[in-house]
């Protein structure tokens, strides 16, 4: 798209080219049917659009798939651990001691979070 001399876009109305106009060169890319579903695909799971998809594989992003809706379940199970934890160091700050019973309670609730974790992602 050629600028006149002010910097105004014939396609913009007079109005300055923004940032993410800014992009004055385009590329027609052929895909068939297979393509098209795969990058559509690609692109809904990255959570981008698909020209942004694009870029970022272009420029070398390592793109991974945006997180599901799961991880409630997960971060009501990391909150029970910080919970448990901070009612550890609340025990041990005002005794002195903590007791055993908590230690295990805290090193189970870390191990079933950490098992979870690796099982969902």
């Amino acid at each position: 798209m050629p600028a006149n001399p002010a910097g105004y876009a014939a396609s913009t109305r007079g109005r300055p080219l923004t940032a993410k106009r800014k992009r004055s060169h385009q590329i027609a890319l052929r895909l068939n049917d297979q393509e098209l579903r795969h990058l559509n695909r690609q692109s809904s799971l990255s959570g981008l659009p698909r020209e942004a998809y694009i870029r970022s594989l272009i420029m070398g992003a390592a793109l991974h798939p945006r997180p599901g809706t799961h991880p409630a379940a997960l971060l009501r199970k990391v909150a029970g651990l910080c919970h448990n934890a901070n009612q550890l160091a609340h025990r041990a700050n005002a005794t002195g001691v903590a007791g055993q019973e908590s230690v295990d309670r805290m090193t189970a609730l870390a191990a079933e979070v950490y098992r979870v974790v690796k099982e969902t992602w």
